[in-house]
């Protein structure tokens, strides 16, 4: 059923579990338009095809998430074709090891742009783009 689920919210007691793992949580709920409380999630290690296939979601707010514990995002945003804006803070920084991700923001469209002008492009897909754009990271990510 899940052509029904339209929006998402994760609440704020989400903050106390430690380990998560939303491999395929979301996975083709194409009339996701809108998804809250991204902030409230804590320990969340692998979002494996998390978003994959929503093909409705144009914008995706990740400020108060903490991604230190990410280890993969394989596929994660992949199928996001109205995909436009996603927020993060501006101290967003993924692990520096440990981590993996090809095909992360696979078959997205050019409509995904970061905050500093970089648009998406099908050689742009791996996890590394999924930080804040700058001038001299080219990134996918929005500081706000």
């Amino acid at each position: 059923h899940r052509q029904y689920l339209t929006s998402v919210t994760f609440a704020a007691d989400m903050a106390s579990f430690s380990y998560l793992n939303f491999c395929y949580l979301l996975y083709s709920c194409t009339n996701v338009a809108s998804v809250s409380g991204l902030g409230n999630l804590s320990g969340v290690r692998s979002m494996r095809f998390m978003f994959a296939s929503c093909s409705s979601l144009a914008t995706l707010d990740f400020r108060g998430f903490d991604p230190s514990t990410l280890t993969d995002l394989y596929y994660a945003f992949s199928g996001c074709s109205r995909l436009t804006t996603m927020y993060a803070d501006a101290s967003w920084a993924l692990p520096s090891s440990g981590i993996s991700g090809s095909q992360c923001f696979y078959s997205c469209s050019t409509n995904l742009v970061g905050g500093n002008g970089t648009v998406w492009a099908s050689s742009k897909t791996a996890y590394t783009y999924f930080h804040i754009d700058t001038a001299s990271t080219p990134g996918y990510l929005t500081a706000a």
